[in-house]
């Protein structure tokens, strides 16, 4: 099944519609302090790891087989 996508008010096949094939830069999280232990958190790296030490996950973000 094709995909299309509009561009420029027109609809075209979504392998042929691509806009750009520039990078993408996506800005850093803010710092926050973590609730286990108040500590900061100030890139998404240490987020994912602190997630991972203390076995949490964001709510929205799980996996049905982390579920079971």
């Amino acid at each position: 099944m094709t995909t299309y996508v509009m561009r420029n008010g027109e609809l075209v096949e979504k392998s042929k519609g691509s806009p750009n094939k520039d990078v993408m830069i996506m800005r850093d999280i803010e710092p926050y302090q973590n609730m286990k232990d108040r500590k900061w958190i100030s890139s998404r790296s240490e987020h994912r790891e602190f997630l991972r030490k203390h076995n949490f996950i964001e709510i929205g973000n799980e996996q049905n087989h982390l579920l079971k």
